[in-house]
């Protein structure tokens, strides 16, 4: 026994153990995680990964926390507003006569806030979550180069992704999370990255594949900054995306989008109409919305998504509870931790999709993203403050 360690201060095993344990695969969460890309298996109305998360949740009520954690002040604030928001939201929206199933709404955002809490007390086994991830999104990637599943896209990936666009926002932010928290050899990490990529190349994804190039711009430079610089370099990268010529969007396999584009413009121009008389809690969950000489279209924009279902609040409530998950990997990135960076760069894939994506800020691959960040912190000092 060592001159610090008396019988009144031994260090902590159970920590140790624990850690130890989550090098293990734990069944329930890689079997759970393995059904989150499959968005167009229904049971009963409802997807088949939305129980899947439901029921991960549920589970990590009987889990201990690891080492006592408890979730950060913040984020418990930040999460509580947004659900409060929204439940304000649906109820003023409703009394006007909305008849949108909101509460289902809230239930879906509130399941994301139970695997924030998961993940970011130490219930979820992070390794078990990446090899769930890489294992699900693999399978798919082959059913839908094989034309399993559906196939409303002809030339683009979709099988059981649904959407080309929506899988590509899977591939790229799942998927990096996968690559890297999936294990910590450099030959399993490849054999996960060549599938992700190559699926992320059949979705023609013009976005996909811009975020996929700011991941690996993030890993390859980004990480090495920082908080100021590299979170500045974060928002360009992100700004970038909103401005880029439209001549450069439609060039060579994607000289076909013209049409497409136009369409886009269109419904973001009525997105705006729509925010134009939103009152400060915004249409209400689920009014992400518009419709076109009577078609019903999604918002092709998560920020104005956001905005629509719970006023410029909500999606600032968002926005900083990404930023909260991205800045405290900061140092462990700066110090050589890929894991801590790749977190961040599936952060910034969240911020790249929602440019031309509606549901983006309120979609699992954001909650997951921000739970592996957390938890991530976490075990890198498992004696720290359990609130730290």
């Amino acid at each position: 026994m060592s001159r610090t360690d008396t019988p009144w201060n031994l260090p902590d095993r159970t920590i140790a153990r624990a850690l130890e344990a989550d090098r293990e695969i734990r069944m329930t969460d890689f079997a759970l995680m393995a059904l989150l890309p499959l968005r167009s298996v229904e049971v009963a109305g409802y997807p088949i990964n939305e129980f899947a998360m439901a029921a991960l949740v549920g589970l990590c009520l009987f889990r201990p926390a690891l080492g006592g954690a408890r979730l950060p002040s913040v984020v418990v604030l930040l999460l509580g507003a947004l659900l409060a928001l929204l439940l304000y939201s649906g109820i003023a929206n409703e009394s006007i006569g909305d008849d949108v199933d909101w509460e289902r709404r809230v239930g879906h955002v509130g399941i994301l806030a139970g695997l924030i809490w998961a993940g970011g007390t130490g219930r979820l086994s992070l390794r078990s979550v990446g090899t769930g991830l890489a294992t699900g999104l693999i399978a798919v990637i082959a059913l839908g180069a094989a034309q399993v599943g559906s196939s409303a896209y002809a030339g683009r990936l979709t099988g059981f992704l649904a959407d080309p666009n929506a899988g590509a926002y899977f591939i790229a932010v799942l998927g990096t999370l996968a690559i890297f928290y999936c294990d910590d050899r450099t030959k399993v990490r490849l054999a996960v990255a060549v599938p992700m990529v190559v699926g992320l190349a059949l979705t023609y994804s013009r976005t996909g594949l811009l975020a996929a190039a700011f991941v690996v711009a993030w890993l390859l430079v980004g990480r090495r900054l920082g908080p100021v610089t590299g979170a500045a370099l974060a928002a360009l990268l992100v700004w970038l995306v909103n401005n880029i010529p439209q001549s450069l969007t439609t060039f060579g396999p994607f000289s076909d989008r013209s049409g497409s584009d136009n369409l886009r413009e269109r419904i973001i121009a009525q997105e705006r109409l729509e925010l134009a008389g939103a009152p400060w809690y915004g249409n209400g969950p689920g009014e992400a919305t518009v419709r076109i000489r009577d078609l019903e279209f999604f918002f092709h924009n998560s920020y104005l998504a956001t905005r629509q279902e719970g006023g410029w609040l909500a999606l600032l409530l968002v926005l900083a509870l990404m930023a909260f998950a991205f800045l405290r990997l900061t140092t462990l990135a700066r110090q050589g931790d890929l894991v801590a960076a790749s977190a961040q760069a599936a952060l910034i894939g969240v911020a790249v999709m929602a440019i031309t994506l509606g549901e983006v800020f309120l979609d699992t691959p954001m909650a997951v993203a921000v739970a592996l960040a957390l938890g991530h912190r976490l075990r890198a000092e498992p004696d720290g403050p359990p609130d730290a």
